[in-house]
């Protein structure tokens, strides 16, 4: 890809980012990559990050989602700070129950003990 084709490409991204991100969250998306990384019922496992967008391409499927549209949404979550799964309930998602536990627990790490 030349520097054309990248700025192209970059281009194309930024234009179709707020559709694609409006389109995640009305299917809900964010919720239900959250309840793999962080399911409110105790009795599952957390999915672990794999550093790869792997959870996100199955819940992208199950959406209906062909793999043509899954590269474009990931290059949308990607353009937003995204490099895999967890970085998307991280740095895309405007709220996430990974994010806010990951707050907390740091919150009681540096509380002094009394």
């Amino acid at each position: 890809m030349d520097q054309d084709d990248s700025y192209d490409h970059d281009e194309f991204v930024s234009g179709i980012s707020p559709d694609v991100l409006g389109l995640l969250r009305a299917d809900r998306f964010f919720e239900l990559l959250d309840d793999r990384f962080s399911p409110t019922d105790s009795s599952q496992e957390p999915v672990k990050c794999g550093h790869s967008f792997d959870v996100t391409r199955v819940i992208l499927a199950g959406l209906a989602m062909d793999e043509e549209d899954i590269n474009d949404v990931i290059d949308v979550l990607h353009s937003q700070g995204a490099c895999c799964d967890c970085e998307v309930l991280y740095n895309v998602a405007e709220e996430s129950r990974l994010k806010s536990n990951y707050w907390k627990a740091r919150a009681r790490e540096l509380t002094p003990e009394t």
